[in-house]
């Protein structure tokens, strides 16, 4: 049994990772920069959680004392990205290398490589500044979760519709799949300095998938095809996010919309 740190831990990946670290018997630490009531939906029973920043370290050595492995799930939006992906995981890993910790698990994103889009770049620097560490260090990339795709449809709830990029395909994972793969990554399966990315178990189109998620829920919504702009548009339309060399055998968006309702 090791002692697991979870950074980002109350978050969609953190939480789920948190639930199979615990499961699997470690003794899990969540660090956040708030944590959650016992009675929240982010709340792990058997996880014990402290308070610490990346960006300005408050709290970070006591989060990583005692530790053996760290797994990075932390996020971050807008401008504040790129401090917590750089700036962040610096102060993190400096401090995990004083106090001891061995290894460390990055969640990245599959097909970020070369990529525009500026939170795809700022994930790109995250990994490097990981790879460059001291720490025993395996990176996790992998394509969009189910709920993200969920959230993209649901974009068009204000105009009464489900808001589908056209000619854009996605290969949806489950967190709670990709929790396995990040534990087992802590638990040292993988060669250390390597990057390993995981697919979903299908590569559907994005209006395909609208409509599982329209017959599963019963909206009467239309499904509106949109054309997303800029770098990111582009990249989904190239299909740079995809992975399916790489899908494991878990859980299919249809599957995952049957267990959530």
């Amino acid at each position: 049994m090791s002692r697991v740190l979870v950074v980002g831990g109350t978050g969609l990946a953190g939480r789920a990772v948190t639930a199979e670290a615990v499961a699997r018997g470690h003794q899990v630490v969540v660090a956040s920069r708030r944590t959650p009531d016992d009675d929240a939906a982010a709340y792990v029973d058997g996880a014990a959680y402290v308070t610490a920043d990346l960006v300005t370290g408050d709290g970070l050595e006591e989060a990583v004392e005692g530790v053996d492995v760290l797994i990075d799930a932390s996020n971050a939006g807008g401008r504040r990205a790129s401090y917590v992906f750089a700036h962040g995981s610096r102060n993190l890993l400096h401090t995990a290398a004083r106090f001891g910790v061995g290894r460390a698990v990055l969640l990245s994103i599959a097909g970020i490589d070369g990529a525009r889009y500026p939170y795809y770049r700022s994930k790109l620097v995250q990994e490097s500044t990981y790879l460059e560490s001291p720490l025993e260090v395996r990176v996790v990339r992998t394509t969009q979760f189910h709920d993200f795709v969920t959230s993209v449809f649901e974009r068009g709830r204000r105009f009464g519709t489900l808001t589908a990029p056209s000619g854009t395909r996605f290969q949806p994972i489950s967190v709670a799949d990709v929790a396995r793969v990040l534990v087992d990554a802590a638990e040292g399966v993988g060669e250390p300095g390597s990057t390993r990315t995981v697919g979903g178990p299908r590569v559907e189109s994005a209006r395909a998938l609208a409509r599982q998620w329209k017959d599963a829920t019963g909206t009467r919504r239309p499904i509106l095809s949109v054309r997303l702009g800029g770098p990111l548009g582009s990249a989904w339309r190239a299909g740079r996010h995809l992975a399916p060399e790489h899908a494991v055998d878990g859980v299919a968006y249809a599957a995952w919309l049957r267990e959530s309702a």
